[in-house]
C-alpha cells in the first residue's frame, strides 16, 4: 500500500498541475452583460425649472403606479385590478389648459399636445375599464395597446415640447 502511495502521489500531483495549467492558458469567459435596468421616472426636461418639475412629478406619480397596475391587471388577466386601475386613471385630478396672462403656471410651460394626449388618455382609459368589466379579452387588449400609445406620445410632448 505505501508503495502505491508513493507511484499514485506524484501522478496526482502531476495530473493536477496539468488541469491547472490549462485552465491558466485557456482566456476567461466574458462575464455576461447585466440587462440595464429601467428607469422609474422619465428624465427631467430642461425647459422645465425644478419647482414646476416637483408639482407635476407628484401627479405623475400616481398616474405611474395605475398604469403599472393596469398593466400587470391586462396581461394578468386580472379584470378587478384592470377595472380599479382604469378606474383611477379616467378619475385621476387633470392639468387645465393655460389661461391668457397666465405666464408663470406650469400649465403655460407645457405644451399643447401634452393636454390632447392627457384628454385622450382619460377616454382611452374609459375603454381599458369598460372592457376590463365586460371581460371582453380581445379589447382589453386592443384598448390597454391605444392607451399605452396614448402614453408613448405624451412623454415625447413632455421631453421635446418644441418639436
Amino acid at each position: 500500500m505505501m508503495k502505491t502511495l508513493r507511484i499514485g502521489l506524484p501522478v496526482l500531483l502531476l495530473s493536477l498541475g496539468l488541469v491547472m495549467h490549462a485552465q491558466a492558458s485557456e482566456p476567461a469567459s466574458p462575464k455576461p452583460k447585466k440587462a440595464p435596468k429601467p428607469a422609474t421616472s422619465l428624465p427631467a426636461p430642461d425647459y422645465l425649472p425644478a419647482e414646476a418639475r416637483a408639482a407635476l412629478r407628484k401627479k405623475m406619480a400616481r398616474h405611474g403606479q395605475a398604469m403599472t397596475d393596469l398593466m400587470l391587471g391586462v396581461t394578468l388577466l386580472q379584470y378587478d385590478v384592470a377595472s380599479a386601475a382604469a378606474g383611477r386613471i379616467v378619475n385621476e385630478p387633470r392639468l387645465s389648459r393655460p389661461v391668457p396672462d397666465g405666464a408663470d403656471e406650469l400649465n403655460t410651460l407645457l405644451p399643447e399636445r401634452f393636454f390632447t394626449y392627457q384628454d385622450e388618455a382619460r377616454s382611452r382609459a374609459q375603454a381599458v375599464q369598460t372592457a376590463a368589466q365586460k371581460r371582453d379579452d380581445a379589447a382589453l387588449a386592443e384598448s390597454f395597446g391605444r392607451l399605452t400609445e396614448t402614453c408613448v406620445g405624451c412623454h415625447s410632448a413632455y421631453l421635446s415640447h418644441r418639436k
